[in-house]
Parts: C-alpha cells; sequence; structure tokens
C-alpha cells in the first residue's frame, strides 16, 4: 500500500486486494486476481522475482503485433541469492533455461518452458484454456502451461539481456524458499499426480495423449539418471542433476 501510495500517476490504476485466510496454493491467488479485473492481457509477478524495465512494453508490443499468439516468454536470468539475517545477498547471475529458442508443446510435457515471472498471455487464451488448477500446492504453472500450449502458440522474446529475473535461495525453507526448491517432495509427488490423472482419464476413453507423453519422457528420464549414475563419476552425475534441475 505504501509503495502504490508513492508511485506518482499510477495510484490510480492499481487494484490491492486483501485475503481473509492464506492460500494452500498460489494458483488460488492467481485466479482470484484475474477474475476480479478486466484486462486484455496478463501477467502474474511473484512476490520474489523482478523485471526489466521494458519486460511490459516488449511483450505489449509484440502480442499488439502478432494477434495469431497466445502469449510470450522472455529471456529470463536466474539469480542466485543467499540470505543472511535480515540481507539477502546477490552470488550470480546465470540464464535460466538458455538453449530455449522456441516454446515446444512436447518439451512443455517434462520441462516447464513458461516461468511465471516470465510469461504474458492474453485474457481470452486464458479463458479459452480454464483457470489455474488450485488443487495444486505446486506444480500448477507447469499443468497450465501444458493446457495452454495444446490450444496456442508462445514466442519467445529476447532483446540480448533478460527481460526477467528468476530469484533463488536454495538452502532456505518457508517463507524465504523457493517452492521448487524448498519442496522437491512435493513437486515430485504434485508432478506424479497430474501425470496419474492425465494417463488415466485417457486410458478411461482408450486415446493417448499428454498423459502418456508426461509418463513417457520423465520415466525415461529417471532411467537415464539411474543408468548414469552406475557408469559416470559421481561429479560428472552432480553436474548433470543441475543441468536437469534448471
Amino acid at each position: 500500500e505504501r509503495i502504490v501510495k508513492e508511485a506518482t500517476g499510477t495510484s490510480d490504476k492499481i487494484k490491492i486486494f486483501h485475503r481473509d485466510k492464506s492460500s494452500n496454493a498460489p494458483d488460488t491467488i492467481f485466479n482470484e486476481s484475474i477474475d476480479r479485473i478486466d484486462s486484455k492481457y496478463i501477467a502474474i509477478h511473484d512476490d520474489d522475482d523482478t523485471w526489466h524495465k521494458d519486460f511490459l512494453k516488449s511483450t505489449v508490443e509484440h502480442l499488439e503485433q502478432t494477434p495469431s499468439l497466445g502469449g510470450v516468454v522472455v529471456r529470463t536470468d536466474k539469480v542466485i541469492e543467499e540470505v543472511d539475517g535480515n540481507e539477502i545477498r546477490q552470488i550470480k547471475t546465470k540464464p535460466w533455461m538458455s538453449d530455449i529458442k522456441v516454446v515446444n508443446l512436447y518439451r512443455q510435457h517434462i520441462d516447464n518452458q513458461l516461468a511465471t515471472v516470465a510469461f504474458f498471455f492474453r485474457r481470452d487464451a486464458y479463458e479459452a484454456v480454464g483457470k489455474f488448477d488450485d488443487t495444486l500446492p505446486v506444480v500448477g504453472d507447469w499443468e497450465f502451461g501444458i493446457r495452454f500450449l495444446r490450444s496456442f502458440d508462445v514466442d519467445v522474446i529476447d532483446p540480448g539481456y533478460a527481460l526477467a529475473n528468476y530469484h533463488h535461495r536454495k538452502h532456505k525453507i518457508g517463507i524465504q524458499g523457493n517452492t521448487s526448491f524448498a519442496g522437491n517432495d512435493l513437486h515430485r509427488y504434485y508432478s506424479n499426480l497430474v501425470m496419474n490423472r492425465y494417463l488415466r482419464d485417457e486410458l478411461n476413453v482408450g486415446k493417448l495423449g499428454s498423459g502418456y507423453i508426461m509418463s513417457n519422457l520423465k520415466y525415461n528420464q529417471s532411467n537415464m539418471a539411474l543408468i548414469a549414475k552406475k557408469i559416470l563419476p559421481v561429479a560428472l552425475v552432480d553436474r548433470i542433476k543441475k543441468r536437469i534441475g534448471n
């Protein structure tokens, strides 16, 4: 409220909402916030991430010029941080999923290419795809991305520098930790739940699709990790794990 009040010329354009109780899933907040406003475009900004000042300008211009797209994702940096008391220190910055030059539906089944802070999309696409699954305390953005890409294409915007920053604090849990690091067991559990749900629905109607793709990719990835662990040096296996984790 203080920041909005001090933001010259913007306070009448920003709405602040307070919830009576906390949510079990961030996707509940996503859906509630989107439903409270009437906008042509949607962006979701997590409290611990950051945008470049040109993020909105670049994303809006691109979608205005390319009406066939459902959304865009921007080049993103991963910012490694360390928390010491009340101080957050930046350790290093490196590209996040730097090999992504196009957003691919098949790859989305195993890798979330649409990191929340980097993704900007049309409201009518959101309405066509359906809401975020607020029964999932984690991996909801990944699952939403699969449904989104099944109906719409998404471009990558890379002006030569990062337009979004994905901040990581690996060794913290609770309010100062990233959900992807502080809740690895939860990610494993709920990603498996999503895969089983999709696959079960497909088997019940006798037609394979996303559930089979997700399950097959994950199964192959797990087998490759087991083989690598047996035949490769420990240091190299650790490097591969870090790469997959990206």
